[in-house]
């Protein structure tokens, strides 16, 4: 089990921190307290967090249940804890799960367990569907395993408790939980407000038809457990005096909305270790919501752990088969990539009509365009082009009667997010249906920011007040990069949809906010040492946020324009821990590093591949062993705490699938680019990288490359690019060269290809015929090249050396501490 040393005070927070890589900076014991080095158990899968969040649920449904740090499921009406015994006080004790793993890795089937008294408590939870229904159901299977070489009697119990803290008045009830009770937070209220405390709530015990057991609050189930040949001690707090006379009669109890209810504890006698019957097993089942239904209540008692687990695996299993898919030598990348998509679907709501992309259950259980756009942006990319399309559909509800797309006050990002949206599932699915019921949005919304303009002194996006991201009034910056990244593909959707009326209208407002912009740009940039800022009204202030999107989601400046030179490095200079920082070096920030990354791997120079590699590691380093990411509120070299900004983070997983995919296959212009940057713990003898199913503007690509040898590697593609005038082919596909490696000759499908000395050089390319089926490579290592050591363990390995050497830095400057 995790050991965690919390400090009781820590004083100010430095204002800057700076640090280009992991190793940079001497410790600043201000910055934040730390934990103990020893804190990751050996042998286990690593997780950076130290008090992890999980989330269980089913595609679609309108809400999934939350594992909280000590692994007690969190619904949004009760949560369901769990004990052991004997305490070293009392008989029984909280149990407390921290460490999880997910089945294979990449399935939403949660594995934990923890060794107590010679009892090791074992944990599968997962949720599930009724047979033909959408109604969630948690499913938990308890298995309690002896150790010991003798008979042993093991203790467990569960109960159920409406929140985790009294309830203050605050926002927050709870630490690492959501907020309660639940609210929805779209256009039009489409959710109904959860469950609130109930002081006369009745609690009772009931039974099954087939002998197991139900806790009930005011009628509805709570939980439910079967017969067993352990008898079940049922009671209705852990404290006695509330338990007689008679002990199970069913009534309201003085308790409030923190007290644990529905005590049930079995005390099974296990053989010795390894013989028959040292291990004992109990299934318990959790409706997500509470329900007084007969007929769905004997539903959830009559379906097995066993069947429900088979539907639920196949159901993610090909889910993920539907997609691109991604093999490599190293599962973290894969496993991450795949349950990516898991976190992001389970976030969607299906609500009415609606399919509503929402960040997570959890903590941002709500719409956003610009996380809603990223994400239907990689669905797009990674082979989920329908459900791209019901997510875009509900964009429509955000645009207000005056054309303009927002669903947030004032944060007019959210404009040209929505038509980016729009015009990239055109480029990758050519759908005119979709072109045609978007065009006409798209209008109404460039007639908005012909009006805006007019009034604004700048003549661009209107200035905001939102401190929210920039954290940072005035003209920010990305909203004008992202305005024309959504004007350029509209521009291009309409052309090719013969909508030339629409054409001659949209290209004077491209043209004449590029101009007016670039200006702007231009003038602050020159008086920032060429850095491009937060906002463009000569206040230098801000954090760094859309100032990155000069070369993503849309190439507005080329990739290689020193000032995006000069931004990258200045954001570098920010990097903690290898990632981002925000709140002016106080905070970690996940998700935001991947502007950076993205931009790197489009500028693709040899010291570009090294530091999109370095920085895809030290984004997986700061996931959980759940492969969950999170937004930010992490003290740098700190206690690896999100506080209450809660895992997974919706947007870190959409990015990553899509950062992941830009670096197998990506498009640029009229060519496709292969294998953009790659891993050195990817090359070498026996080792596959392959990429299958994965769509692009040309047509569907797959490919695989083996390596027998070290010296030998054969690319082999599969490609089924349209070919046709609205669908042209690529003009060619460009294989990229890892700058660890030299190639020596190489040939397509038996042609020679030219390989001239600059194959060594920085961002150097091979130019393969569209038609190319196989390419053989014959190539070497470069002596001395750098950052050849790069990999996911020896990242977390550096991790860890690190900052045990800042932790004894730290408790020695902080005094003895125990």
């Amino acid at each position: 089990m995790r050991k965690i040393l919390f400090p009781l005070l820590f004083s100010v927070l430095c204002s800057t921190l700076l640090s280009a890589t992991l190793l940079a900076q001497q410790p600043d014991r201000s910055v934040a307290p730390m934990l103990q080095p020893g804190m990751d158990t050996p042998g286990q899968p690593f997780s950076y967090f130290a008090l992890p969040t999980d989330e269980i649920g089913m595609m679609d449904d309108e809400a999934a249940t939350e594992i909280t740090p000590e692994g007690y499921l969190r619904t949004g009406s009760a949560e369901l804890m769990f004990y052991s015994g004997p305490g070293t006080r009392r008989l029984l004790e909280p149990l407390d799960l921290p460490e999880r793993t997910l089945e294979q890795g990449h399935l939403p089937i949660d594995h934990a367990h923890v060794l107590r008294n010679g009892i090791d408590y074992r944990l599968t939870t997962f949720a599930a569907n009724l047979p033909g229904t959408t109604t969630p159901v948690n499913f938990i299977r308890v298995q309690l395993v002896n150790t010991h070489a003798q008979p042993t009697r093991a203790i467990f119990a569960v109960a159920t408790r409406y929140d985790a803290e009294p309830n203050t008045g605050a926002a927050r009830h709870g630490e690492f939980r959501f907020d309660r009770p639940v609210q929805g937070r779209f256009p039009g209220d489409y959710r109904q407000p959860g469950e609130v405390f109930d002081p006369h709530w009745v609690y009772s015990f009931g039974t099954s038809a087939s002998g197991g057991g139900r806790f009930l609050r005011s009628g509805e189930l709570l939980y439910a457990f079967p017969h067993t040949s352990t008898p079940a001690y049922r009671s209705l707090t852990l404290a006695s005096r509330y338990n007689y006379p008679p002990e199970l009669t069913p009534r309201a109890l003085p308790v409030d909305r923190t007290t644990p209810v529905g005590l049930v504890r079995w005390m099974p006698v296990l053989a010795a270790a390894g013989a028959a019957g040292s291990t004992w097993t109990i299934d318990l089942r959790m409706p997500v919501q509470p329900t007084r239904d007969a007929a769905t209540i004997a539903a959830i008692e009559s379906d097995s752990f066993d069947a429900a687990h088979a539907r639920v695996t196949a159901f993610w299993q090909a889910m993920l088969q539907r997609g691109m898919q991604i093999s490599l030598p190293e599962r973290k990348v894969v496993d991450t990539f795949d349950m990516s998509l898991v976190y992001d679907l389970i976030a969607r709501d299906h609500i009415g009509s609606n399919y509503i992309q929402t960040v997570n259950k959890l903590h941002y259980h709500s719409f956003y365009l610009r996380d809603g756009a990223d994400i239907a942006h990689m669905y797009d990319l990674t082979g989920y082009p329908g459900i791209a399309h019901q997510v875009l559909d509900f964009f429509a509800l955000s645009q207000k009667p005056d054309g303009n797309f927002l669903s947030q006050p004032q944060q007019y990002d959210g404009w040209g997010e929505a038509l980016w949206a729009y015009g990239q599932h055109y480029r990758i699915t050519h759908d005119r249906v979709f072109a045609a019921w978007a065009l006409p949005q798209i209008d109404r919304a460039v007639d908005w920011l012909i009006a805006a303009r007019a009034q604004d002194p700048l003549h661009l996006i209107p200035a905001s007040n939102v401190l929210d991201n920039e954290y940072i009034p005035g003209h920010l910056t990305g909203y004008s990069f992202l305005a024309l990244s959504g004007l350029r593909l509209s521009i291009q959707m309409a052309q090719q949809m013969g909508r030339n009326d629409l054409v001659h209208k949209w290209q004077p407002v491209y043209d004449s906010y590029r101009q007016t912009f670039l200006a702007v740009l231009d003038k602050q940039t020159a008086a920032n040492h060429n850095v491009i800022p937060p906002a463009l009204d000569g206040n230098m202030g801000g954090q760094f946020w859309g100032n990155l999107l000069a070369v993503v989601p849309e190439p507005t400046l080329d990739p290689h324009d020193p000032r995006v030179t000069a931004t990258l490095q200045a954001a570098q200079a920010r990097y903690q821990e290898g990632i981002m920082t925000y709140g002016d070096g106080r905070f970690l920030h996940h998700y935001l590093t991947i502007k950076n990354t993205l931009t790197e791997v489009i500028r693709g120079d040899n010291p570009d591949q090294i530091e999109a590699t370095r920085e895809l590691y030290a984004l997986l380093l700061h996931t959980s062993s759940t492969q969950a990411g999170f937004e930010f509120a992490i003290r740098p070299w700190g206690e690896r705490n999100f506080q209450d900004n809660l895992a997974p983070h919706g947007w870190f997983a959409a990015e990553y699938r899509t950062l992941l995919r830009q670096m197998m296959v990506r498009e640029e212009g009229s060519d496709l680019h292969l294998l953009s940057v790659v891993s050195p713990e990817w090359i070498g003898a026996g080792k596959t990288i392959a990429v299958a199913q994965a769509p692009t503007q040309f047509g569907t690509v797959a490919f695989t490359l083996t390596q027998p040898d070290a010296a030998h590697a054969t690319l082999t593609l599969q490609t089924r690019f349209a070919g046709t005038p609205q669908v042209p082919a690529p003009h060619a596909i460009l294989l990229h060269i890892p700058w660890f490696l030299h190639v020596n000759a190489a040939s397509a499908d038996g042609q020679p290809l030219t390989v001239s000395p600059a194959t060594a050089q920085s961002g150097a390319t091979l130019a393969l015929p569209p038609s190319a089926r196989v390419v053989q490579l014959n190539w070497s290592r470069i002596a001395n090249a750098p950052a050849t050591n790069l990999s996911y363990k020896s990242t977390v390995a550096r991790y860890q050396a690190e900052y045990a050497r800042r932790y004894a830095q730290w408790m020695h400057g902080a005094g003895s501490r125990e």
